[in-house]
């Protein structure tokens, strides 16, 4: 049986907010998608985007509860870009770090085998 999907309208709000509210996490993975485009092509420096990160959601923590409407809507979608965009690359700099790892532990265990051939 197909179920009709019903949306409630918010009279209190506008359309603007009401499209910042349902696209919400459309809007987040675009900022994300930019930035590591941006931070990849070295348009903009790793640790800047970090600190702009950092100081976006300390900015956001502040003053969330002051905000009403579209600002609200704006100030979340730009706090929860900036906190996905840092845990992805805290996530590539871990992952890079245990590939270093990977293929230096591989590395010593190709020369250990080497040398007990040797003998």
């Amino acid at each position: 049986m197909l179920h009709e999907r019903h949306q409630v309208i918010d009279h209190g709000s506008s359309q603007i907010e009401r499209f910042l509210h349902s696209n919400r996490y459309k809007l987040v993975l675009g900022l994300v998608i930019v930035e590591a485009i941006l931070v990849a092509l070295h348009a903009l420096g790793f640790w800047l985007a970090v600190v702009i990160a950092g100081c976006l959601l300390v900015l956001y923590l502040l003053f969330r509860r002051e905000l009403s409407g579209p600002p609200s809507e704006l100030a979340w979608i730009v706090a929860a870009s900036q906190a996905l965009g840092v845990l992805v690359f805290v996530l590539v700099l871990v992952t890079a770090a245990l590939v270093v790892v990977a293929v230096v532990v591989l590395a010593i265990a190709v020369l250990a085998s080497l040398l007990a051939d040797r003998r």
